[in-house]
């Protein structure tokens, strides 16, 4: 139910062939996403896993257990509904998931064999249900080919020490059972771990690591952020493990049509897509970072490096906090670096020359060209100050 073929095109990614993202895209929407506080401190992971236990089935499964069956399964039910809330609302599962989504009371009716019904047998007859059979642990239902079972809505199983585990038949159905729930509520757990691990993993990386420069870093630099983030902290990429069902090659049609030759994987858990996705996209500079004005993050495309979104703002929807954020950035360079406040009284200067026809156009073009470049080569360090400053007002 999970799991999804991701096929990656340089920054491309088509997840099931035909949802087209950007790298990294799916990861700013779950950092973006603030549900995961709230899982995190209730303790969903361990509450999940100790009602996993509780609904294993077995001949000597604990006696409160077995007494509490059914209420085990509806609080397990309401947890994933809760969690399928969340789920339904983030990419790619948005695109994937419909009203169709399987349920464990679905799964445990596939194994009525162990659990009351509420109809009489006997050695040669068997009970016979229709469209109106109803009783207080389900009702009739009818199957795609015209058969009429018990739904099960109650799920009282038969005393678990008369399960018969020298029939073959009986202990494969058992094991299968105890299996497929198993699977399903791992299912639940994967996800619920991969979106803590996103804020707790990615997101103190990118912040206090990759952008510290609040530039792209170079590849070495990328790898040294990457090797001092792990060594420094306890929860770190080394113990998120990336898990590819398949792996090939396919041929898509790209947004324009045209036949790209895409990597194509198979991921049983979001976590294992995150972390490839992840380090795919830092290849590509699509990296998520978090806006310097109204904090939410956004993603950044490859070929210039933004510290503020492009998000209208709410009380000035003509302007974005890219807008609002560059002219504060410059603002305070402008207060607080003699460089820039030198360069900004130069710029200024020259404008209202020209402005007064004292210069022409293309001499303030050249000029202003002349001052950035001087001005960077300033703020590096590779000119002295006071030539700098001499040079930039001529």
């Amino acid at each position: 139910m999970f799991n999804f073929k991701a096929y990656f095109w340089n920054s491309d990614v088509y997840i099931n062939e035909k949802y087209r993202f950007d790298s990294n895209e799916i990861l700013t929407a779950y950092l973006n996403d603030s549900q995961w506080k709230y899982l995190d401190s209730d303790d969903y992971i361990y509450r999940l896993k100790s009602l996993k236990q509780r609904l294993i089935v077995s001949p000597d499964m604990d006696y409160q257990f077995y007494k509490n069956y059914n209420s085990t399964v509806y609080k397990t039910m309401n947890l994933l509904d809760y969690l399928n809330d969340i789920i339904k609302k983030l990419p790619p599962y948005n695109k994937l998931f419909d009203n169709s989504i399987i349920k464990l009371d679905d799964i445990l009716n596939d194994f009525r064999y162990f659990f009351e019904d509420g109809m009489d047998y006997d050695d040669y007859t068997y009970a016979q249900f229709n469209e109106d059979t109803v009783n207080e642990y389900g009702m009739g239902e009818k199957d795609d080919i015209g058969n009429y079972s018990m739904r099960l809505y109650k799920f009282q199983l038969f005393p678990p020490e008369q399960i018969d585990m020298e029939d073959d038949d009986i202990r494969h159905l058992l094991l299968n059972l105890n299996k497929t729930v198993s699977g399903f509520i791992d299912m639940y757990i994967g996800f619920v771990k991969a979106l803590i691990q996103v804020h707790q993993v990615y997101e103190p990386f990118l912040i206090n690591y990759f952008h510290q420069k609040d530039s792209f870093p170079t590849a070495g630099e990328a790898a040294a952020h990457f090797e001092n983030f792990n060594n420094a902290n306890s929860k770190n990429f080394r113990k998120i493990k990336c898990k590819m069902e398949a792996f090939g090659y396919r041929v898509l049609k790209g947004e324009s049509g045209e036949l790209i030759l895409c990597e194509e994987i198979r991921f049983n858990d979001l976590g294992s897509f995150l972390y490839y996705d992840f380090f795919n996209g830092i290849k590509q500079n699509f990296v998520p970072n978090r806006c310097h004005n109204c904090g939410k993050y956004f993603l950044i495309r490859g070929k210039w490096y933004y510290t503020y979104c492009d998000k209208p703002l709410a009380n000035e929807p003509d302007k974005t906090c890219r807008d609002v954020g560059s002219k504060r950035s410059y603002d305070k360079k402008c207060k607080t670096d003699p460089v820039w406040q030198t360069y900004n009284r130069a710029y200024k200067a020259h404008y209202a020359r020209c402005m007064k026809k004292k210069m022409t156009i293309s001499e303030f073009e050249e000029w202003s060209r002349f001052a950035s470049d001087i001005r960077d080569k300033a703020l590096a360090g590779e000119i002295e100050f006071e030539k700098y400053y001499t040079d930039i007002r001529k």
